[in-house]
Formats: C-alpha cells, structure tokens, sequence
C-alpha cells in the first residue's frame, strides 16, 4: 500500500506532513504496491487521484471538482473522512465524518502538548497563496508576532505551533495543528481565496463555530490579487459563513469548472487580469507610494489579536475524535 496525498512543488507543511506522519502512526505498513492506496490529510477526493485497485480514505476531505467516477464501488472503503460536509457531498452517512487527521500528531511522544508554563509568544501563519503577493514577514515584525512560513519543513512549523501561547490562523493547518497542541487559535481571512466551505468542514467536527477575523491584505499587489479572484473561480469565502450557502456554492463552482472550456479560461483569464500586471506592480515605486496604508492597518490589527483568548475545542470532544480516529487505524492494521 502506498499513501497519496497533495505534494506542492514549493512546499506547504499540512500536506507535506503526510510524507512522515502515516509511517509513524503505522509503521512497517506501506510498500511500494501502488494498486492499493491509502488517501491520507488533505483536500485530495476528487478526480486527480490515480487509479487503484483498492482505496481507503483515511480523514480526507473534499473541496474541488467531483469525486472518482467509480468512487463508493467495491473498490473503495472509506474509513473516515475530514467532517460532515465532505459527507454530505459524497453521500456518506454521517458516522463517516470524524475529523482531519492531523489531528494525530497528539497521540505522537514528539508532539505531546505542552504545559502553558512551556508555552511563549504569538505566531502567525498565512495560506500558502499569502506568500504570492503579501508583505506579511514585513508586518508581523512590525506587530511584534513571529511570521512563520508555512512552505517550512513541517515538523519546524508544527514546534513552532507547539511551542506558542496563541496561533494566528489564515491556513486552515494551523488552526487544526494548534488544536491538536491544545493551543489557543484564532482564524483569520487575508483574501477571498480562503475556503469557508473547508473551515466548516473541520470545525463541525470540533463542536466549535467559524468566527474568523478579515485581515485583508498587506500591500497594495495583494489587495490587487484579492479584487481579481472572483473572474477566475479562485473565491472560496462566504460572508454568510452559513452551511448551507458553503455547500451551495461548492455545488456551483463545481459545476461551471466542469465545463470543457473552463480551464482555458481560467488560465487565460489569470494571466490576464492578475499574472501580467502583478509583474508590473512589482516595484518600489509602487510598493512606496501604496503599501503604507495596507501595512498600518494590517500591523493594528495583529497587535489587537495578540490579546485574544483565541478558540480551543473542550478536551472531551477532541479526544472523543482522537479515539474514533485511533479506531480506523486500527481497522487498518487488520487490513494488512
């Protein structure tokens, strides 16, 4: 058995996480036979996943496009997956959605949660997408919190989490790893490329609500990037952040992008409206004359988070979670 998850040419530690994290939860487990897999952390149930003789789905979560044409046959056995939205869309029953599997590294000796004593400091970390046009390194000095980038190995990025009073949360990851760490969360939006419909799916399973913070942007290019996502699909945030209105969008996106002339579009349309001025605005002309408001705002309102209680799931609905996930795994190991 082989595990497949997500693997991001530049690197982003909630996926590349799954590269150690099975074969420490599940030693001497996989092999190099890839016609049976194993779908492990991420938002990987759609059509991009390869063919297999046998899939089991372990806490994966959907979020884009549709499912395997031959997802739910004998050839499928889905142990769990990330929450209750990625049920509901894959016509699971409800005892299917349990929580994102991150959630695991608690049950690891290298990740025990540490005491509030051992804990220090606020840190804050973007979506991957930040980093394509934001200044937020630049702020988060300014404001006194560590910037942690989340392209860094993902076992530094979760010590970090560990190791943190408080975790500033604009990638989901962060939120999930922080309350795996049992550390204070706070979610934040630093574009519209943020995934109501992805935070709703975890968040239900944690018995908490989706409250976050919009941030907005830190330069003038991103607030560009963020007025540009909307022409070509790539604005995922609900202002409602209703359930009902995430998974009604889910279904819409998902059917205009399944449209044959969608991705030519796509492509040509990014290209246009964001990919070929982005180059022009990259220079210190244009950061000098316009960053300064972005940044000021931005700066204010990381220092006002810093004081926040932040969010944590109560002990007993976590570890109820921890329990049931230990139990797939265990179902797994009789697989074998």
């Amino acid at each position: 058995m082989q595990i497949y998850y997500f693997k991001d040419p530049v690197g982003n530690f909630g996926d590349d996480l799954n590269s150690w994290l099975w074969d420490a939860l599940l030693p001497n487990y996989f092999d190099t036979d890839d016609t049976v897999r194993l779908s492990g952390i991420g938002t990987i149930i759609n059509t991009s996943m390869p063919p297999a003789k046998k899939w089991y789905v372990f806490t994966s979560g959907v979020g884009y496009g549709y499912p395997p044409v031959n997802f739910g046959d004998d050839s499928w056995n889905v142990l769990s997956v990330r929450g209750p939205l990625s049920a509901k869309v894959l016509g699971l029953d409800k005892s299917k959605a349990i929580t994102d599997g991150a959630a695991l590294l608690n049950t690891l000796d290298e990740f025990q949660p540490l005491p509030e004593s051992e804990r220090n400091g606020v840190i804050f970390i973007p979506h991957h997408h930040a980093l394509l046009s934001g200044k937020w390194e630049l702020a988060c000095k300014h404001a006194g919190v560590e910037f942690v980038n989340p392209q860094w190995d993902s076992k530094l990025v979760i010590q970090k989490i560990r190791h943190a009073k408080l975790v500033i949360a604009d990638a989901m990851h962060a939120a999930i790893i922080a309350d795996a760490m049992r550390v204070p969360w706070v979610p934040v939006i630093t574009s519209p490329q943020i995934n109501t419909f992805k935070w709703l799916d975890w968040t239900q399973t944690v018995n908490l609500s989706y409250e976050p913070k919009i941030l907005g942007s830190s330069s003038f290019r991103e607030a560009y990037r963020s007025r540009t996502l909307s022409l070509y699909g790539e604005n995922y945030f609900i202002k409602s952040l209703s359930i009902d209105d995430a998974v009604s969008d889910f279904y819409r996106k998902r059917n205009l992008k399944s449209n044959s002339w969608w991705r030519t579009y796509k492509t040509t349309t990014e290209k246009l409206v964001f990919s070929a001025p982005n180059k022009l605005l990259s220079n210190d002309l244009v950061e000098r004359l316009f960053d300064e408001k972005y940044q000021v705002a931005i700066i204010k309102a990381l220092v006002e988070l810093k004081s926040s209680n932040g969010f944590l799931s109560k002990d007993v609905d976590f570890y109820r979670n921890i329990e049931r996930l230990l139990e797939c795994k265990e179902s797994l190991l009789k697989l074998k």
